[in-house]
């Protein structure tokens, strides 16, 4: 069953069960109430009769004559017609109930029905008041309720009658209302679902719009991120398996065009021939293991074998081994602004890889006679190194790619260009620091230079 269907029955069994439930409240409620009103309205004229009835006796000294002028409306004469008046008007003012008048002897003397005058010995039920004249007790007042009649009943089944209809009325409006809001609350589930979909059946989807701006909207956007994220992690994949073989086709077609030169006697074997060939196995094993230390430390299980390592010595056996590029060049190298007395628990030779990288980088992209520095600095949490050039810098459009395997700004540079030869050394650098704990970050801008930031977690290190 679909949601949109799930919801739509949810929302009507809702709408009938408080329907249903407020009609029986609703009913009882009426009954009750109206019941208590007509028990209060009656009991009212009781007291209003128990004054007359008690002015009557007090004035004719007794109950003679009481049946016509109180609790009859036929008997009239010119004597009690004031009285008479009054006790019609009280007759008719009663609903639904008879009052009794019943004398000492417990005898019926006065009925509003007029069916039990006369009867003695009869256990009525109801409200009742004594009569007293003068401090004393002349009869007791009875107040008999009787069944509701069929204007009460009438308007009880007109308040049904309501009921039902506004709620058949709500009913209907809550139904039409349930398939908006499950239409409105499914669509996005919808779209989304097609999305997923398209993108299992190995389609490109574009990005879905969820207009609605509550979880769906953040659900669409989680979905157009991951999308993204796909769409970029195939276009790496393509493009790696591209690089590699690239990479791969190189060498290969140098070792496969000077070894069928030598079996056609085309050259001879020399030592330079041989010395080519092994620069171009060295050249293969060196991608296959760039890779696979590469993939060790993307996957967290890269084997690191930390030692105490003293900072500013690591830095400065790194830099005088580079000191050659930098002579070169004529650029000033510098590392005194690495504190001394700090010692990092690492793997001395992936931390020189990562280092010779940058450093060596940082190098080749400044000008001649121009500067590079590499600093060091306590934080609370962790250790900063920094490397910093003032050379051609790098275009904001390929910081967010830098780091990603054999990512080349300029396609057409070859493998012998620039970065080393793999196109690996910033993944690699990467990895490695991230197989530390740490991080590594790039701040650049065009003409003005690059800084390289390493951050360790200061659980990496102790002071010395």
């Amino acid at each position: 069953m679909k949601l949109q269907t799930k919801l739509i029955i949810a929302f009507i069994a809702i709408v009938l069960l408080m329907g249903i439930s407020q009609s029986f409240f609703l009913q009882s409620s009426i009954k009750s109430t109206f019941q208590s009103y007509l028990n209060q309205y009656n009991f009212g004229f009781m007291e209003r009769m128990e004054q007359e009835l008690e002015l009557f006796y007090e004035e004719t000294g007794s109950w003679e004559n009481v049946q016509g002028l109180y609790f009859e409306n036929s008997s009239m004469d010119g004597q009690g017609h004031g009285m008479m008046m009054r006790g019609m008007m009280m007759n008719m003012a009663m609903a639904n109930a008879d009052l009794l008048l019943i004398d000492m002897r417990g005898r019926v003397i006065a009925d509003t029905a007029g069916t039990r005058i006369g009867m003695s010995g009869i256990d009525f039920t109801g409200n009742q008041k004594d009569v007293i004249v003068n401090g004393e007790k002349k009869g007791t007042l009875v107040l008999y309720q009787h069944e509701l009649q069929n204007l009460e009943k009438e308007f009880l089944r007109s308040s049904n009658t309501a009921i039902l209809i506004s709620g058949l009325i709500v009913s209907v409006m809550a139904v039409l209302f349930s398939i908006l809001i499950a239409r409105k609350i499914s669509n996005p589930l919808r779209i989304l679902m097609n999305g997923i979909k398209r993108i299992a059946c190995g389609e490109k989807v574009s990005e879905v719009n969820i207009s609605t701006k509550d979880e769906f909207f953040e659900l669409g956007t989680a979905f157009n991120e991951m999308s993204n994220k796909l769409l970029r992690n195939e276009e790496i994949r393509q493009a790696l398996v591209a690089d590699v073989a690239h990479e791969l086709r190189t060498p290969l077609s140098i070792l496969q065009g000077k070894l069928e030169s030598i079996q056609e006697g085309a050259i001879q074997p020399s030592e330079e021939i041989v010395l080519e060939l092994t620069d171009e196995v060295y050249r293969l094993n060196r991608l296959v293991s760039d890779l696979q230390q590469l993939s060790l430390a993307e996957a967290g299980k890269l084997p690191l074998h930390k030692q105490s390592v003293n900072v500013r010595q690591l830095v400065g056996r790194i830099c005088s081994h580079l000191q050659w590029l930098a002579d070169e060049k004529e650029i000033t190298l510098r590392y005194d602004r690495i504190p001394n007395d700090f010692v990092l628990q690492i793997d001395a030779d992936r931390m020189t890889q990562v280092l010779v990288n940058l450093i060596g980088n940082a190098l080749r992209h400044t000008p001649n006679k121009g500067q590079v520095e590499v600093s060091g600095q306590e934080n609370r949490d962790s250790f900063l190194l920094e490397i910093s050039d003032f050379g051609q810098g790098i275009p904001g459009d390929a910081l967010p790619f830098i780091f990603e395997r054999f990512y080349k700004r300029d396609p057409s540079r070859t493998r012998n260009e620039g970065e080393g030869g793999t196109g690996l050394g910033l993944s690699i650098a990467k990895g490695f620091v991230e197989a530390h704990g740490g991080t590594i970050n790039v701040e650049s801008e065009v003409n003005k230079g690059t800084v390289f930031t390493i951050i360790l977690p200061k659980e990496e290190f102790k002071e010395q």
